[in-house]
């Protein structure tokens, strides 16, 4: 059975609270929901090692992680690059995902 992966955004302050302990619903977030092909195709783009290089983070296959507000501009930089080099459909949309936290003043949460 194929795993998926999730990009979440929380909508709000509440939302986010909620992602933390684990107790947030549907209506709560924004979420981008990847295959195991996404993930793969995206993996090759390399845009989760080098938003882990410039983020110091560590998004990967098995963890959990959280791009905290203040890194997602860095994020963002990286991921507007790689679509000018790459026209890969799901970065287009992960960096829709990126503008999203931005716009809520929360965070975005890899849960691979």
């Amino acid at each position: 059975m194929e795993r998926e992966k999730y990009i979440r955004v929380p909508k709000n302050k509440k939302a986010m609270e909620d992602y933390d302990y684990g107790i947030e619903t549907e209506e709560q977030m924004e979420d981008m929901i990847l295959s195991e092909e996404q993930y793969s195709k995206l993996h090759e783009t390399r845009v989760f090692d080098i938003i882990n290089d410039r983020c110091d983070i560590i998004i990967d296959e098995y963890e959990e992680e959280v791009l905290e507000l203040d890194k997602i501009p860095i994020a963002l930089e990286v991921v507007t690059q790689l679509i000018n080099d790459n026209k890969n459909e799901d970065l287009i949309r992960l960096k829709e995902m990126l503008n999203l936290a931005l716009a809520y003043q929360t965070i975005v949460g890899f849960d691979f």
